[in-house]
């Protein structure tokens, strides 16, 4: 199988991009980078412009947050194969929201931010998918929220 019909069938396994057609997967591979990262190489930067977005063929990264410019960076989350990152701040234009990191050797397909926006115009379909994933992220980041401030009252009860 040639790198662009692997690369296509990346694609199509990323839930939001499954039911482009086959034409629009194989323009977005087409126009698409091919990116390497070593164990510890920084894909992005918090607070970084977005220029791209990142899907992971391999390997693993992770997603890490900072409070201030000072403050240590925690990590968030981590990503997979399969993984879309960077997205959020595309769509959105605004600078990236968390630094990204590779924990170890990395392969990724970078997505740039013209050829998704492009690609969300031409498709709704595209754009109702990536929509739906945001809100999903969104609900998770507040359950999480959440839970977080009940485990810090139980603490703060605990400790009186």
């Amino acid at each position: 199988m040639n790198k662009l019909n692997e690369e296509v069938d990346l694609l199509r396994s990323i839930p939001m991009l499954s039911n482009l057609p086959s034409n629009k997967l194989k323009l977005l591979a087409f126009a698409s980078d091919r990116v390497e990262y070593s164990a510890g190489d920084v894909l992005f930067n918090q607070g970084d412009e977005a220029d791209a977005a990142y899907i992971v063929i391999s390997g693993n990264a992770d997603v890490l947050v900072s409070s201030g410019a000072d403050a240590p960076f925690s990590k968030v989350a981590e990503l997979g194969p399969n993984s879309f990152v960077g997205d959020m701040a595309i769509l959105c234009d605004i600078p990236r929201t968390a630094s990204v990191k590779a924990s170890e050797p990395l392969d990724t397909l970078r997505i740039r931010k013209d050829h998704l926006l492009d690609l969300m115009k031409e498709s709704p379909t595209l754009a109702l998918a990536i929509l739906r994933e945001l809100v999903q992220r969104l609900a998770k980041t507040t359950h999480d929220l959440s839970e977080a401030r009940e485990e810090i009252a139980d603490l703060k009860a605990s400790n009186q």
